[in-house]
């Protein structure tokens, strides 16, 4: 693969949707944001956190990998953990009792807007999209600050039995409490010692203590749900969030009652609309019940397209049965690329999806149903934009308008990513799902399925890294959108 090449195609490709970002008419978003309260440790951080527990302790807690953090002892294993594999994770705590300690033992370096949907609503809107409708079950006063103070972006409010659209300055819940989450960033090259046993921190990534408090319920307004054909005219509709659902709930409701209510919204979003396109954004879930019926109880026949990285792809195959291929996607070996690429055409099969979309370090996968309206290149050129405004979030930490967003073409394209996707060409050539020059230009043919495959851009040192896998779905789908809009 010609690096130069990538990188024209990029341009092009940014250009182009550009260009066809007008014709989306609008797009739905929900249901999950909160504030996210970020540091960045250092060496120093870490020593002073080590210093407060006994390291025998904290080697025995890393051995049980704990799934919740309810307890300090538990954040210091989960966090070596991920800095060890260099991997993100999101582990969500159910106690206030955390937030306190950290903040007391450790304090933050600032707070932004954080969630799924929260960054994507901003994301879309600085788009310049005419009409992002965002919605939070529980949008705060506070949490209405972080959103994009712009004239496109809006949240449903009932007003006098009607729902209306009103900037989420003016349609907050007065009296809800704000939902924040703690997101530790390290860096590669961070060595570390706990109990004799040491590492150097692999790549950049994060931790997430995802906060679940008792009163958050992933739901919709029954009034809202009611009058959802306020909200249009939308094209799309990209959904986030499920992973906060619980299997069980004080008042005695179920994880059973919040998917048949996810479910009724998307049937009544196609009904309204049956051309929409309806994409799931996945995310860590680190319980199996929720993960398997998320899966398959909301995404699977539901809706088109999902969104997720390798790990996420790995942790899908495990509950759907898949446990082999699923060691094979996350091991990472000389085949990982082949066995990811297995993995999202299974996704694709099992759920009855539309659309596929993976994003791994230096590339993206995007596995299509057949009979998809686009062409590999309108594809291929989604991909490529969502690639340069991940290069420009990763750059500067945020992405203000759509012309700044052309500071992602500066950044160089990955060189690994075209090394893992040369040694691909070898296993797709010779299983006759391209020819050599197919594969140049990024584009597989599977029986049952097509493909596109590009090296992306990446930033060596990026000034942040959370929220770039939700920049790079949102851009891509909503890419794809416009682009099928605008034929």
């Amino acid at each position: 693969m010609d690096i130069q090449e990538w990188e024209q195609r990029h341009t092009d490709a940014f250009y182009n949707v550009k260009k066809s970002l007008p014709y989306l008419e609008g797009m739905f978003v929900a249901y999950n944001s909160n504030i996210d309260a970020i540091k960045h440790l250092t060496d120093e951080d870490l020593c002073r956190l080590m210093e407060l527990f006994d390291e025998v302790d904290i080697q025995k807690r890393v051995e049980t990998y704990p799934r919740e953090i309810n307890e300090p002892l538990d954040f210091m294993a989960r966090l070596l953990i991920s800095m060890r594999e260099g991997k993100a994770a999101e582990i969500p705590t159910h106690t206030s009792d955390i937030h306190e300690w950290l903040k007391a033992h450790l304090g933050f370096d600032y707070a932004r807007m954080g969630g799924q949907a929260g960054i994507i609503s901003n994301l879309l809107a600085r788009l310049e999209l005419k009409k992002v409708v965002a919605y939070i079950p529980w949008l705060s006063e506070e949490q209405a600050d972080y959103f994009a103070a712009s004239d496109n972006l809006l949240h449903p409010k009932l007003e006098d039995g009607k729902v209306v659209l009103k900037p989420p300055k003016e349609a907050f819940k007065p009296g809800i409490e704000s939902k924040v989450n703690w997101i530790f960033e390290y860096s590669r090259g961070l060595e570390v010692t706990c109990n004799g046993n040491n590492f150097t921190v692999p790549r950049d990534n994060r931790l997430i203590i995802s906060s679940r408090p008792k009163w958050i319920r992933l739901d919709m307004d029954r009034e809202i749900y009611e009058q959802l054909e306020s909200l249009y005219p939308i094209d799309g509709a990209m959904l986030s969030g499920y992973q906060m659902i619980k299997e069980e709930y004080e008042d005695g409701s179920t994880y059973k009652d919040y998917v048949s209510h996810s479910v009724k919204v998307i049937e009544k979003l196609k009904a309204l609309n049956p051309e929409l396109r309806i994409h799931v954004e996945l995310t860590s879930i680190q319980n199996r019940v929720i993960r398997k019926a998320i899966l398959t109880e909301i995404v699977a026949r539901h809706v088109h397209s999902l969104g997720l990285d390798t790990v996420e792809v790995a942790n899908a195959l495990n509950v759907l049965g898949h446990e082999e291929l699923s060691y094979s996607v996350i091991r990472k070996e000389e085949n990982g690329i082949t066995s990811l690429y297995h993995g999202a055409v299974q996704l694709l099969k099992d759920l009855s999806l539309e659309r596929v979309h993976v994003h791994s370090l230096g590339f993206y996968i995007c596995i299509l149903a057949k009979g998809h309206p686009l062409t590999l290149k309108e594809h291929r050129d989604a991909l490529l934009f969502s690639s340069t405004l991940a290069g420009a979030k990763a750059l500067t930490g945020d992405i203000e308008n759509l012309d700044e967003a052309a500071a992602g073409l500066e950044v160089p394209v990955s060189g690994k990513g075209i090394e893992d996707l040369e040694n691909f060409k070898l296993y797709c050539v010779g299983k006759r799902l391209c020819t050599p020059e197919e594969f140049e230009f990024g584009y597989l043919y599977g029986a049952d399925h097509n493909a596109v495959i590009i090296p992306s851009k990446v930033v060596e040192k990026p000034k942040s890294t959370v929220g770039i896998g939700d920049t790079i779905s949102a851009g891509a789908f909503a890419a794809m959108l416009a682009t099928m809009k605008q034929k």
